[in-house]
């Protein structure tokens, strides 16, 4: 089941569940990813909606044994259709959600360059979210500076991270710096 999960497989997923494997749309592999963690991560939307009806409604907030949970995943990979679902069916609390790393939603959206996924956040409540730095103290600005997401960069700067420029991670290093380590000239620019 959580194979099929992950790889889209509405039909096989549907199929094993008629020949008895119910209590498998729960079950957590090793790290705790689930099989709705798995359809939301790869931005299975049906399957995610499927598993929703057939029991599986208590997993859209369940993290992994990371702190990671479905929507920060779903972000992660910029399944926007996925986030809007899972906050609308009881998973709005989870826009702000730190994994154990300190990484919200927006964090990761900003370190995968999903600018609609970081303005849609920004929309539904984590605004605060774009100048909080992981455990590591690398802000949002700061990720988004080390990818090279120029857009991603400009948009923290005009929505309140324009102070995150030049805050330094815990080892001392700035987005500047970072941009400029990596070659990303447009963001030094």
């Amino acid at each position: 089941m959580w194979l099929a999960c992950w790889e889209g497989q509405l039909p096989v997923c549907k199929w094993l569940f008629e020949v008895g494997a119910v209590a498998d749309i729960t079950k957590a592999n090793r790290f705790g990813s689930t099989p709705m963690f798995m359809a939301c991560q790869e931005g299975h939307l049906s399957v995610c909606k499927w598993l929703f009806e057939v029991g599986a409604a208590a997993d859209i907030t369940k993290a992994t044994n990371n702190g990671v949970t479905p929507m920060c995943v779903a972000c992660h990979g910029g399944h926007l259709s996925v986030c809007q679902w899972l906050f609308e069916v009881g998973a709005a609390a989870d826009i702000t959600k730190a994994t154990n790393k300190g990484r919200t939603p927006m964090w990761v959206a900003c370190w995968s360059g999903h600018l609609s996924m970081c303005k849609w956040l920004f929309e539904v409540g984590a605004a605060a979210d774009v100048t909080k730095a992981d455990n590591n103290g690398a802000t949002p600005m700061y990720i988004a500076c080390f990818k090279g997401h120029l857009s991603v960069c400009q948009w923290l700067f005009e929505v309140g991270a324009a102070a995150d420029i030049s805050k330094a991670d815990n080892n001392g290093a700035t987005p500047m710096y970072i941009a400029c380590v990596y070659g990303h000239l447009s963001v030094c620019k």
